[in-house]
């Protein structure tokens, strides 16, 4: 396996830690894979509202996006996934400020979450610049 093929495990200082037994993301090649990330405060351990959430979850993609050599801007595709359907309006809104342009490709889903004040999680693939 040469090194550009070779799978680098990414732990982001700046994303709260995983809650479970998987990195922050994979490097693979030019790309890096995050994990699913929420929006739980770090500081207090409190979900808030969800354009709340939607920040602090973009947010720790971009501190794991960073880690691995890249940014928000080279998201190439988005995977959401909302409790409920009537946050999309507001989840949005906060997608579209924080979340450069030209748009990356997305999949959004309604479904039951980690626990009941998780109202989004987020995920994505994003190319890492040589």
């Amino acid at each position: 396996m040469t090194t550009a093929t070779r799978k680098i495990a990414i732990q982001a200082p700046g994303a709260p830690p995983p809650t479970g037994p998987f990195n922050h993301g994979i490097v693979y090649g030019d790309l890096v894979f995050t994990s699913g990330q929420a929006g739980r405060n770090r500081e207090t351990g409190k979900m808030g509202d969800i354009a709340d959430q939607a920040r602090r979850c973009i947010g720790n993609i971009a501190a794991i996006l960073e880690a691995a050599g890249t940014s928000l801007e080279h998201v190439l595709k988005v995977t959401v996934f909302l409790r409920r359907p009537e946050d999309r309006a507001a989840f949005n809104a906060v997608y579209e400020e924080l979340m450069p342009k030209p748009y990356p490709v997305r999949t959004a889903a309604f479904c039951e979450l980690g626990n009941a004040d998780m109202l989004v999680e987020m995920d994505v693939i994003a190319a890492v610049p040589r």
